[in-house]
């Protein structure tokens, strides 16, 4: 479990009622992001699994690549997301409202 999800749970359990709710709504509140971070884990895993001379081409031209297309804001969605504790996850009757919106926002 990433620090991230620790503290999406923590704030579950501590902002809701019970145990069961706290999960449901843990679960609610990651399953977008988690399903976002899967797939982007899958595509770059795929482009790894090339032949011999794939690799070699891989190989010459991502130094290239890199120094044009990389940006620091490529991929600030996955490694500049932050989570606010003070920010409450509130229950509101038969759903849960995430007050966490700009923390949990992908």
């Amino acid at each position: 479990m990433a620090i991230e999800d620790a503290i999406v749970l923590a704030k579950c359990l501590r902002d809701c009622d019970d145990v069961a709710h706290a999960l449901a709504t843990y679960e609610r509140l990651r399953r977008k992001r988690v399903e976002r971070v899967v797939a982007y884990s899958a595509r770059v895993g795929s482009s790894k699994t090339v032949g011999t001379v794939g690799r070699w081409l891989r190989d010459l031209v991502m130094p290239l690549a890199l120094k044009l297309f990389a940006s620091p804001s490529a991929h600030a969605w996955l490694y500049g997301y932050h989570i606010d504790w003070s920010e409450r996850v509130i229950s509101t009757g038969s759903g849960t409202r995430n007050v966490m919106a700009s923390a949990d926002s992908i």
